[in-house]
């Protein structure tokens, strides 16, 4: 989903629109129910149904789609002598069931791209499709509390002939601190389709320029942190290699509903700033991850920048792994 986000930049009011969506999978496959696939009228294309073997096809369908002016459904069977008949030869022993959903201009694409567009500002929906009512797309607001955290699966219901599928917005990190191991942060984020904001409270270090990558950079004075809003991020990361202006933010942080916070640095320096916000690791265990990132051997800031990134959409996921807190020897 996060990858359609990009299609915003380019979007044309006026150019028809195909949604690929994998409805049910059979075996093993690179995507499962829930990927998606958005197409223009010129055969550009924004996400993967998989790792880049049926798109080809996927497009040449696509094209007809556009001429026919109508739903489509296809089914991709990579299994033994079946995968020999597509002219694949991928071996991923698995089948795809696939719809194209027709977005036409005409009808506005049925509301697609202005819920995408609320996406994107980090609102939540269900997505239903009613295959037998022409197609028609129905967008339900939800709290992002209420949404699967890791890989939404869409659900067909072949009874009902109904197709629905959760839409979340991307992971929100808020950086605490414009130090010069940050931009690594960012960049990654921004590969995976994530949103970044730094903050620092010197007003030299939070320039935009530093940090081309960040969706938002922002002097925030110290007079201005208990204001500033926190609620939209799904995660924070303390680094700006002041003790006292750690101690500032995470003492706020931890009063917020942001479900995870990383910490820079060694565990006594974590301990002593919990110990300074009267509270103790023990209570925040699962919560707060210092020092910060998987235990992968990271020792460069573009290293350490993927064991935090790695660590918080392990945390998101709920995949039990390898967290740098749990070596004592750190």
């Amino acid at each position: 989903m996060l990858n359609l986000l990009d299609s915003l930049s380019k979007f044309n009011p006026e150019s028809d629109y195909a949604l690929a969506i994998i409805q049910s999978t059979e075996g093993s496959t690179y995507r499962k129910a829930g990927a998606m696939m958005l197409i223009d009228s010129q055969l550009n294309y924004w996400g993967l149904i998989s790792g880049g073997c049926l798109e080809g096809d996927i497009l040449e369908n696509s094209r007809q789609l556009f001429a026919e002016k109508k739903d489509m459904s296809l089914r991709y069977d990579m299994r033994g002598d079946q995968d020999l008949l597509w002219g694949l030869g991928l071996g991923c022993d698995g089948a795809v069931n696939l719809l194209i959903k027709y977005l036409p201009a005409s009808k506005s694409h049925f509301g697609f791209f202005d819920h995408l567009k609320k996406l994107d500002l980090g609102s939540a929906f269900l997505l239903t499709i009613e295959l037998d009512n022409n197609g028609q797309l129905f967008f339900e607001p939800v709290s992002k509390e209420s949404l699967p955290a890791n890989n939404p699966q869409a659900e067909f219901h072949e009874s009902q002939q109904r197709l629905t599928l959760p839409l979340l917005a991307p992971t929100n990190i808020l950086i605490c601190g414009a130090s010069p191991d940050v931009p690594p942060v960012t960049a990654i984020a921004k590969q995976l389709g994530w949103k970044t904001t730094v903050i620092d409270h010197r007003r030299d270090f939070a320039s935009e320029s530093k940090f081309p990558e960040a969706n938002r950079v922002a002097h925030v004075k110290r007079s201005q942190w208990e204001d500033f809003e926190l609620d939209l991020f799904d995660a924070a990361v303390v680094m700006s290699h002041q003790f006292e202006r750690d101690e500032d933010y995470l003492k706020r942080l931890l009063d917020s509903p942001i479900p995870y916070i990383g910490l820079l640095g060694p565990s006594k320096r974590r301990d002593k700033l919990l110990e300074a916000c009267d509270r103790n690791f023990v209570q925040l265990e699962g919560r707060v991850f210092g020092p910060v990132g998987l235990d992968i051997g990271a020792d460069t800031p573009e290293t350490i920048a993927l064991a935090i990134i790695s660590e918080i959409q392990a945390v998101k996921a709920k995949k039990s792994t390898g967290f740098c807190y749990q070596d004592e020897s750190r």
